[in-house]
């Protein structure tokens, strides 16, 4: 390992991942800008100390050993915050130790760490080039589970956002649900996040300073808006801690909430119909009879013509792990109103995949526009994530259910505002080639495997 790598290791390591993925104007560490260049992860690092109101030590979670138990660059750090006592032998030679590393960013020895062994990045590196080969300019998406993300940035102890940024490769986290975890990932410059909380959401990136200029809102439009080209902001199943999941009032609520895409999730009924379901069964937890009589078991959706899920069942049940959880009619009067207008029986029936763009589109007509100007303009430009969900963990998704999915997007005008996800990494090649004009996002909850490395590119 040559001494910038090295450098960035023990940097990284030590600092528990708060070193930011350097984006403005460029990640210079990988990129290689100079001595300069070398020294930005420190400037952007000291900046966002002096926004916490945290120590050095506190924040970089070093021992209590004192600075003679730190690493070199460590020493250097602290002595630039000037809140920790740092020996002159130490500042001596971290000094010297960046001496070195200014050489090897700009002289001879600077090297681009190579990629090559990373599974996520060869996996989308694979998904980019199947996608380009089928004629698409789009660039496909990753998206990993919060967990997966290494906290440290460096290979071989969880996904590396670095990597995978200076590859090209856009990320999207799900699904993150608190403002400290939020905050945390916008300073690490993730592309986008999945939230079941769209108010929490809203306000991490309202508040967001990506300059530190002392002025949030950087990735706000001049309306006020979230600004899709700087970030996406997804509402979970809709918004899955504030309504009943993957239903009209929790898009209501993710629209209103000004979210700049929805998340969904999609199975097929016996009929073919791409309906919203996280499960592939009807869940006594989540739906009921219409009646009001509760489910005594699961209702297979795939047993179920869609006239007969519409008309017999309503998915209006509270969850107990959800305690914001509400289903008051009277909080989602679009859905209701909705609901009425096209003949389904509850604002909690199921809805089509069709029937989620309908009422989308619906909230950015010439009335909605004159009533709430800004929440129309979102909801014109809001755009869907759309999972291929599978029916059982080991069952690969047929190529029937992309079929669908794409047909709607593509009935519905929706190309450009639609991609298509899952965690079958087949499903999404076979996608690809049969409708080239869809973005796909890789959802991943563990590190690619063999077989995933071997799909893609098969």
């Amino acid at each position: 390992m040559d001494l910038r790598a090295c450098f960035e290791k023990v940097v990284l390591e030590h600092a528990g991942g708060l070193m930011p993925e350097v984006r403005a104007p460029h990640d210079t560490l990988s990129l290689g800008m100079g001595t300069a260049g070398c020294l930005w992860p420190f400037v952007c690092l000291k900046c966002r100390l002096a926004r916490s109101g945290c120590s050095a030590a506190q924040v970089l979670g070093l021992s209590d050993g004192g600075p003679s138990a730190w690493p070199m660059p460590i020493c250097l750090l602290a002595a630039c915050w000037q809140d920790v006592p740092v020996s002159s032998a130490s500042l001596t030679a971290s000094a010297l130790f960046l001496a070195g590393l200014a050489a090897s960013c700009t002289g001879p020895l600077r090297t681009t760490p190579a990629p090559g062994d990373d599974p996520t990045v060869r996996l989308m590196d694979g998904a980019r080039a199947h996608a380009r080969a089928q004629g698409s300019l789009q660039r496909p998406v990753c998206s990993p589970s919060v967990a997966l993300l290494s906290s440290s940035g460096t290979s071989g102890r969880g996904l590396d956002l670095e990597r995978l940024h200076a590859a090209g490769h856009p990320v999207v986290v799900w699904t993150v649900n608190d403002l400290p975890t939020m905050r945390a990932l916008l300073q690490r410059g993730v592309d986008g996040i999945i939230s079941d909380r769209p108010d929490l959401l809203a306000q991490a990136v309202r508040d967001f300073d990506a300059n530190a200029d002392g002025t949030p809102g950087d990735l706000l439009d001049a309306d006020g808006l979230i600004d899709p080209r700087r970030f996406d902001a997804q509402g979970h199943r809709g918004a899955r801690d504030l309504r009943p999941e993957n239903t009209l009032p929790a898009f209501e609520a993710a629209l209103d909430h000004r979210m700049t895409t929805l998340e969904l999730d999609t199975v097929l009924t016996a009929d073919a119909v791409p309906v919203l379901s996280h499960d592939p069964d009807l869940s006594p937890k989540k739906c009921r009879h219409a009646d009001g009589s509760p489910l005594t078991a699961p209702v297979p959706i795939a047993s179920l013509t869609v006239a007969r899920l519409q008309s017999d069942f309503v998915c209006d049940r509270l969850l107990e792990d959800c305690p914001e959880q509400v289903n008051d009619r009277t909080l989602s009067p679009e859905a209701v109103d909705f609901a009425a207008r096209t003949g389904l029986p509850d604002a909690y029936t199921v809805p089509t995949l069709r029937q989620v763009f309908a009422f989308a589109e619906t909230q950015s007509d010439a009335e909605h526009t004159a009533r709430d100007p800004l929440r129309a303009r979102n909801a014109k430009r809001v755009r869907f994530n759309v999972e291929l969900k599978r029916t059982s963990a080991n069952k690969d998704i047929p190529p029937a259910h992309g079929d669908a999915v794409a047909q709607a997007i593509l009935s519905s005008g929706l190309a450009a505002r639609a991609d298509v996800q899952s965690f079958d990494v087949g499903a999404l090649r076979t996608l690809q080639t049969r409708h080239s004009e869809l973005r796909t996002v890789y959802l991943l909850e563990h590190l690619p495997t063999g077989s995933d490395l071997k799909a893609v590119s098969e």
